[in-house]
């Protein structure tokens, strides 16, 4: 082989580097790409939330004299989040530490709160619900464009569904 042909992944055959197609089994090599790349788990979101996500706690800081920042500071590195584009991973503690891990396959609504306070500072709350017993809700807050977050988890789930060959059941 040289520098400018490569193998098909599908037939093995010697085509050229820039084909989209192969000329031997007709494999779209894009499409072949693509779907390969949508399997493997890339992270969309890690870290901390934000110390401070409502107006209500801006005002609780002004009302003890910044005392209340301390707190929200801490309650905010005992929180780490890991969200990719198969699961939601939530650490929680400074001490003693626990994980909850919920897949996306398993997310059956996407409710997107934005109270007040929140709302004041572009703030909303995510709240992932499952049919699964163990982990019914799971809530997300924090952190930065969590609104288009949820869509971008919504398109991700369906995705992850499709892939899994999972279908939800309507009780009427």
């Amino acid at each position: 082989m040289s520098d400018d042909t490569k193998s098909c992944p599908v037939c093995a055959e010697t085509i050229k580097e820039a084909a989209t197609k192969c000329r031997f089994c007709n494999t779209d090599l894009v499409a072949l790409a693509a779907s390969k790349e949508s399997l493997a788990e890339s992270v969309l979101f890690t870290g901390h939330p934000a110390v401070i996500h409502s107006a209500w706690q801006w005002l609780a800081v002004a009302c003890t004299l910044g005392i209340a920042y301390i707190y929200y500071w801490i309650q905010s590195l005992a929180t780490q989040y890991e969200i990719t584009t198969q699961r939601v991973r939530i650490e929680s503690g400074i001490l003693s530490k626990s994980k909850e891990s919920v897949e996306l396959f398993r997310i059956d609504h996407f409710d997107v709160l934005k109270p007040l306070g929140m709302r004041l500072l572009g703030q909303c709350v995510l709240q992932l619900r499952s049919t699964d017993t163990n982990f019914s809700t799971v809530v997300v807050f924090g952190i930065p464009d969590l609104e288009k977050m949820a869509d971008t988890l919504r398109e991700c789930s369906l995705r992850e569904r499709t892939r899994r060959r999972v279908t939800t059941l309507v009780q009427a």
